[in-house]
């Protein structure tokens, strides 16, 4: 089924389609948020939080123009909700880098909830982030689009070392980088 199908039921108030979200990706957003070593009934709570979210966006017709896959915003969603737990609760999110990331992440998504639509320099990347080859495209959807860490990343694409995936990162994002600035004169 693809996210358009899938945003349509939502809007239809079907309970089919939450349940198929919900079977597709209750086991992946547990492990993805595993990394913050949260407790699981929380997890559960949220992520059930972050399905209500969901959906009802859907029927306000915000995800009509939604520039990530269900998944992502889904994720997107209750890592947001997380961190706002741990400051909540005075509880600080488990390590500082996660911190940093997680201000910068709430802007995003509060940006995200504002936003009327891509700017000229979000459309410029999007066009030259097309133009990449399929692995500097992978690579960079997964770091940044899904979250995973430098080991993951090595994992999943057969990379030797971390050293690998790291420098192959930082040539793919070079080379968006080159393209952007070539095609912005």
């Amino acid at each position: 089924m693809t996210d358009e199908h899938l945003i349509a039921q939502l809007k239809q108030r079907d309970r089919n389609a939450l349940k198929t979200v919900y079977l597709d990706y209750k086991t992946e957003f547990f492990k993805f948020m595993s990394r913050y070593k949260a407790d699981a009934i929380v997890l559960e709570d949220i992520f059930q939080d972050a399905l209500i979210v969901l959906y009802e966006n859907a029927q306000n017709g915000k995800l009509d123009a939604l520039k990530s896959t269900v998944k992502t915003y889904l994720f997107g969603i209750g890592k947001f909700m997380l961190f706002k737990h741990f400051r909540d609760g005075k509880k600080e999110v488990p390590t500082e880098e996660t911190y940093l990331f997680d201000k910068y992440e709430q802007a995003v998504i509060e940006e995200v909830h504002e936003d009327e639509g891509p700017n000229e320099y979000q459309k410029k990347m999007v066009t030259n982030f097309k133009k990449l080859g399929e692995k500097c495209r992978e690579i960079l959807e997964l770091f940044y689009l899904q979250g995973m860490k430098l080991d993951e990343i090595t994992q999943t694409q057969g990379y030797d070392n971390k050293d690998v995936a790291k420098s192959q990162k930082s040539r793919c994002l070079k080379s968006l980088k080159q393209l952007i600035g070539k095609n912005n004169g």
